[in-house]
């Protein structure tokens, strides 16, 4: 089995979690709009929770979640510089395992979508990156 830099995934997947934070920021300021400064804990989580549940917070939340799967499969990729493929499933199945125990069992139906489709995004940012490398990049090192 060729050998995965195991650098290039921890690097890629940090910048991809990095990405997906800054992404649900600006989603969630988007979506709340002004909300009162002066909040009690339990009115935060309280207006939180109304924000995500009752706009298109989590439809684009899965949307930008996707593209930044295969932004980070895409880089962790071109870190490595060989087998684009082996890199993009190792991406996929780190973001499966993160998915799992980030859900806790709790499996709703964006959960369920999230599982089904990272790691065809993930060989999808892996293909985008082959076409970037020399032909030679496929072969195991």
């Amino acid at each position: 089995m060729p050998r995965i830099s195991i650098k290039a995934i921890a690097i890629a997947f940090i910048a991809e979690f990095a990405a997906d934070i800054l992404c649900q920021l600006f989603l969630f300021a988007l979506f709340a709009g002004d909300a009162p400064s002066q909040m009690s804990p339990e009115e935060q989580l309280a207006f939180t929770q109304k924000v995500v549940e009752t706009t298109a917070f989590l439809p684009w939340a899965m949307v930008l979640g996707m593209a930044t799967t295969v932004g980070g499969a895409y880089f962790a990729a071109r870190l490595a510089k060989r087998i684009p493929y082996y890199h993009g499933l190792a991406m996929g199945i780190v973001g499966i395992v993160y998915i799992l125990v980030v859900s806790r069992g709790d499996f709703d139906g964006y959960t369920w979508i999230g599982l089904l489709l990272t790691l065809p995004a993930s060989l999808y940012g892996a293909h985008l990156a082959r076409k970037h490398m020399p032909p030679e990049s496929d072969e195991a090192q």
